[in-house]
């Protein structure tokens, strides 16, 4: 074993361990020589011995005080073992002396050296030559005794040769099992300081992790309020446009534009649930979905960047037309699809990428669908093809192409929240076919809900009075065109402030807070607002915050602060429509 300072601190222990019994039976020795041989013959005994032993106890104790010197282990075992040779060598030339002047003692002397051969030879050894020390100057000394005295006889002489060798075959195996469990203890005792150090090592880095995650948590917030704004304003001032009267040509331009906007709000919102995702708690949306419309939405918008790289774009489906129609999450089944034809087109150099869509009635009366995307690239090798769905793996053709490491691994998230499977195989002549396929039960086609600006059935005096605070401008511009043709009495104030005051100082049906403002933030706001109203014994007024902060936490929080309900950015025009005619409900 590897003599360290743990072994030094444990030999050193055994040793101070047995001091006491040891000193206590030469206490004992010193009084029974007084009184048989006098105070001479005890007094040599008890300078000689406890001298030695003061010494042996010096010896460990400095040894364990200076257990991680590199002489540690050396200092333990060479000095106890010349101070064992030492108090077993005094010993027994004692006993041979006290036996050639005073040969009537000889029955005291042999068991006061059997007594010491078996204490000596049982106590702690260090090493083996400490324990050669501790038996051989009594054993010799035996030996000595026993064939000088001439009465006798051969028997009691082998009778002695026996015990002296029996205590010593009994103590060696002793010492074996003292050492075995010495290294045992050393063993656990530095068992035990890796399991601290690691125990140690985890906290720091759960702490690290627990920051990490935090900082993530405010990044993915700040993401999300930074991109959700403009796209806000985007895709409102878009659906205004198709709110409005314009040539065929126009409509479908603005058309293709709310379709690439959706898609990237949907993007966005799966790329910012990657918390759920990395935790196995992604949530789905269910709602009816025309898969095929979405395959073409997807082509439309993505055909522009496939022919800028020179390459051709083919879509085939199989199947009824309302077979794909389904229950399902859109947002899902779109990231899937977009993150195949993305890194189709970032690998393929040249030809065609074709996707192919399958719809066919299952057994069970639901819908099998199957999507494959094929590409032209430099494939993927089967023993890569599960590793490459694994958070930030990658081969080098996706790493050189500048991909994150992360579209697959959340197209795999999707799948199997979906309850589907997905993978790679390869194509042929070339290129890899990513698929993916998942059940969903039918939908009808009616079911579809598709809200576009309308005004709103609202007879003019009963036009709600609606308060929004915002500190943007293009999103006021944008809240007073969505609102416009609801006919409603619209107060914009830039921020919390001024909206306490507002409702302080008049009757509103409705108030739309925005969260993140100047002076005083939304929730600040909705809070002085409910506590004002409680003071007063006002009715409390409805209030919606209208934020892009929309995680789950956020959502807790305005709700415990007392809002009725969250509309999220991108403002989504059914839930607002929804939101006001509940207030004109209320009202009315």
């Amino acid at each position: 074993m590897i003599q360290n300072a743990d072994y030094v601190r444990a030999y050193a222990d055994r040793y101070r361990d047995m001091f006491p019994v040891r000193l206590a039976s030469i206490a004992a020795i010193v009084l029974v020589a007084w009184w048989i041989l006098g105070w001479a013959w005890a007094a040599n005994f008890a300078f000689f011995q406890f001298g030695l032993y003061m010494l042996l106890w010096r010896v460990v104790q400095t040894a364990r005080d200076h257990s991680e010197a590199p002489d540690a282990v050396w200092r333990l075992h060479r000095w106890t073992e010349l101070i064992t040779l030492a108090l077993a060598t005094h010993n027994a030339l004692y006993v041979l002396v006290v036996w050639r002047i005073e040969p009537n003692y000889l029955k005291h002397l042999l068991l006061l050296l059997a007594g010491n051969l078996m204490v000596g030879a049982l106590q702690v050894h260090a090493s083996r030559k400490g324990f050669i020390a501790a038996v051989l100057p009594p054993s010799i000394a035996m030996g000595i005794i026993t064939f000088a005295e001439a009465s006798w006889d051969k028997a009691l002489q082998v009778s002695v040769c026996v015990f002296v060798l029996a205590v010593i075959g009994t103590a060696w195996r002793q010492w074996r099992s003292d050492r075995e469990t010495v290294e045992l203890m050393v063993a656990v005792t530095e068992r035990s300081r890796e399991i601290h150090t690691a125990l140690a090592q985890a906290e720091t880095d759960r702490a690290a992790a627990e920051r990490a995650n935090q900082a993530k948590s405010r990044f993915l917030a700040m993401i999300s309020h930074e991109v959700r704004t403009p796209l806000n304003v985007i895709l409102g001032l878009t659906e205004v446009l198709r709110g409005r009267p314009r040539p065929e040509s126009e409509a479908v331009v603005v058309a293709d534009m709310a379709d690439a906007g959706g898609m990237l709000l949907r993007l966005l919102n799966g790329a910012l649930d990657i918390s759920k995702i990395e935790s196995g708690q992604t949530d789905l949306q269910l709602a009816p979905v025309d898969l095929a419309e979405r395959l073409d939405a997807v082509a439309r918008v993505w055909r522009s960047r496939v022919e800028e790289l020179g390459l051709t774009l083919e879509i085939e489906r199989q199947g009824a037309p309302e077979h794909f129609v389904v229950m399902t999450d859109e947002a899902r089944v779109e990231q899937v699809l977009i993150n195949y034809l993305s890194n189709a087109l970032k690998l393929t150099p040249n030809g065609t990428i074709r996707i192919m869509a399958r719809a066919l009635p299952a057994s069970d009366g639901r819908i099998d669908l199957d999507f494959e995307v094929h590409d032209q690239g430099p494939g993927v090798p089967e023993d890569q093809r599960e590793r490459i769905f694994q958070p930030f793996e990658q081969l080098d053709a996706g790493r050189a192409a500048g991909g994150s490491g992360l579209g697959l691994a959340l197209c795999r998230a999707s799948v199997e929240a979906l309850g589907g499977a997905l993978g790679v195989r390869s194509a042929r002549p070339q290129g890899a076919v990513f698929w993916f396929r998942f059940t969903a039960d039918r939908a009808a086609p009616a079911s579809i809900p598709s809200f576009s600006i309308a005004p709103a059935l609202i007879a003019p005096d009963q036009a709600p009075r609606i308060l929004a605070a915002e500190d943007h401008p293009a999103n006021r511009k944008l809240l007073t065109l969505l609102l416009e043709p609801f006919g409603v009495d619209l107060t914009l104030v830039e921020n919390g402030q001024e909206a306490v005051a507002a409702v302080r100082d008049q009757t509103f049906d409705l108030v739309l807070m925005d969260v993140m403002m100047p002076v005083m933030d939304g929730v600040e706001a909705l809070i002085a607002i409910r506590a004002e109203q409680a003071a007063s014994g006002r009715p409390p007024t409805p209030i919606h915050m209208l934020t892009a902060n929309v995680f789950d936490e956020d959502v807790a929080r305005y709700r415990a602060a007392g809002a009725d309900g969250v509309l999220k950015k991108p403002i989504e025009i059914a839930a607002l429509q929804s939101v006001i005619m509940d207030a004109v409900a209320v009202d009315a």
